[in-house]
């Protein structure tokens, strides 16, 4: 059984830890839209890549939002 596969049950059995990350991700978005709208474009970059990362780790979609 591979690392991947122990954290996808972990996942499971512990919504709680994917809520706390879905929150997370939801912060990063507003921190992400407005960093573009006061035209902070590495800011934005930063954040959009920290979001990308937040959701391969945790598999969450927009469904999840």
């Amino acid at each position: 059984m591979g690392y991947g596969m122990i954290f996808d049950v972990l996942n499971k059995l512990m919504p709680g830890r994917k809520a706390k990350a879905v929150n997370t991700l939801q912060n990063l978005i507003a921190e992400y839209q407005k960093a573009l709208h006061d035209r902070r474009d590495t800011d934005a970059a930063i954040l959009k890549k920290q979001m990308q990362d937040l959701r391969e780790k945790w598999h969450i979609t927009e469904g999840n939002l």
